[in-house]
């Protein structure tokens, strides 16, 4: 009776630490049919901007051991992040039930990351960039959107991550860390955007953990999606997206599909 009350709680601790945005609604089927924002073949430009106490800052090396800055633009190895909607092949997607996306690091990337986007008609939630300096997002608010609601709506959702994603520049902490969220659409507002001027439902996140607060303005727009992401981190330092051009392109199957593709 002990041992079985020992493994019941010990299960329970298990879920509740493993716990990944448990209210994002995944479909099982038409998992990219459905999509009319992020379809296929499409590449989402985002400029970056990063600042430290006002300081601009430009990333110029992105390893994730030698991560460095500098204040010379004409120096940074990275001045946009790409996110690419594919195709995988079948049984290859990384996430299931998620459409399929590529992250590059422009204007010479050398390696791509693959992740996941939902999109239904019930709500839009994506994994950010998160490679190099952009492993720092993993401890922000994801951007995320509960379609057709008011503004005042709000909601709540928690996820779990290792210490892996840590560093001194934005948070450092042990074994796990359990970040909860809280996400309110408070108004909408008209965005000056390269696409013109769009009505976009402003989303401010705040995730609270034992090592302290973490942000996110978002702007959504029906039409680009995800326009705008204002980050900041634990650390004070701001990182911010802002989406600049909108490619159809090619549906691509994989790696080896993007750099022919972009080279060719």
């Amino acid at each position: 009776m002990t041992k079985t009350i020992l493994i019941i709680s010990i299960l329970i601790s298990f879920s509740g630490i493993c716990q990944q945005y448990d209210g994002v609604e995944i479909e099982k089927s038409k998992i990219d049919k459905n999509n009319t924002i992020y379809t296929l073949g499409k590449e989402f430009v985002f400029n970056i901007n990063i600042k430290n106490n006002g300081e601009v800052l430009y990333i110029e090396n992105n390893e994730d051991e030698s991560i460095q800055f500098t204040n010379n633009r004409d120096s940074a190895a990275i001045t946009e992040v790409h996110l690419t909607v594919i195709k995988p092949k079948l049984f290859q997607r990384t996430n299931k039930h998620q459409t399929e996306i590529y992250y590059s690091y422009e204007p010479n990337p050398t390696s791509i990351s693959a992740t996941g986007i939902v999109e239904n008609q019930n709500n839009i939630w994506l994994h950010p960039p998160r490679n190099g300096f952009f492993k720092a997002l993993e401890t922000c608010p994801f951007p995320y959107i509960v379609k057709d609601k008011p503004v005042g709506f709000k909601w709540k959702d928690s996820m779990s991550i290792g210490k892996h994603w840590g560093n001194k520049l934005w948070g450092e902490w042990n074994d796990r860390l359990i970040l909860n969220y809280k996400y309110e659409i408070t108004e909408t507002e008209i965005l000056n955007t390269p696409f013109g001027e769009i009505e976009c439902s402003v989303i401010n996140a705040i995730a609270t953990s034992e090592i302290g607060q973490s942000r996110l303005k978002a702007y959504y727009s029906e039409e680009y999606g995800f326009v705008a992401l204002h980050y900041t981190l634990f650390s004070g330092i701001e990182i911010n997206l802002k989406l600049d051009k909108v490619i159809e392109g090619p549906v691509l199957r994989n790696t080896r599909d993007f750099f022919e593709n972009r080279y060719q």
